[in-house]
């Protein structure tokens, strides 16, 4: 796709990679942290939560855990996803994006239960002579805009 700018300063594309883990009775955590080190922001773009082919007839629920070392001990675990396999076996989620790092934990269920998305990355960029912000340094949704690979 072609996309021209009106901006003295070059836009640079976002990177996205694929992101999965798999959540069940032996481990039911799983932190997300970047792959890539340096000066770049980095997002999970979470898309789905689906019950793998063996899970049990039970209510899985998916929780999204308070960063580690919170001074503020009244947060609490977010519920992401309940899943059973023969009512709900898999949540689309839109437009759920996290800071890394995230942590998930599988409360109540056996599972196993998949998540997938995408990391991604955005190089920081400086400002322009004047202090104004570059086109390329505003956040836009992970995806949307963005040329990344696809297999």
């Amino acid at each position: 796709m072609n996309r021209s700018s009106a901006s003295s300063a070059p836009e640079k594309a976002a990177t996205a990679l694929l992101w999965g883990c798999e959540l069940n009775q032996e481990k039911r955590t799983w932190t997300f942290k970047p792959q890539r080190e340096g000066k770049q922001d980095c997002r999970l773009s979470l898309s789905t939560v689906c019950l793998g082919e063996n899970a049990k007839e039970e209510m899985n629920l998916v929780e999204v855990l308070p960063p580690a070392g919170r001074e503020d001990k009244k947060t609490k675990p977010v519920t992401i996803a309940s899943l059973q396999a023969s009512v709900l076996p898999m949540a689309v989620l839109m437009g759920l994006e996290l800071s890394p790092p995230v942590t998930f934990r599988l409360r109540n269920g056996s599972g196993p239960v998949f998540l997938s998305g995408q990391e991604c990355y955005e190089k920081k960029s400086g400002q322009r002579r004047g202090g104004s912000e570059t086109r390329s340094s505003r956040k836009k949704p992970c995806g949307k805009g963005q040329s990344h690979a696809q297999t």
